[in-house]
């Protein structure tokens, strides 16, 4: 198994919001593969950062 965690940060570009992320990621291998993968992260951080945002 291997653990990461890592963060984002940086901008949405068309409201100009920022976006600061933290993740937390578990990965199980067998025989060299990927067999499980899980991330964790905040999605209202993500719904704030979108606020406003057109697509």
């Amino acid at each position: 198994m291997a653990i990461a965690e890592w963060s984002v940060r940086g901008g949405v570009v068309s409201n100009g919001n920022p976006y600061d992320m933290s993740y937390a990621t578990f990965a199980t291998f067998r025989d060299g593969l990927i067999v499980d993968y899980r991330e964790y992260w905040n999605p209202q951080v993500f719904l704030n950062a979108l606020a406003g945002a057109n697509f």
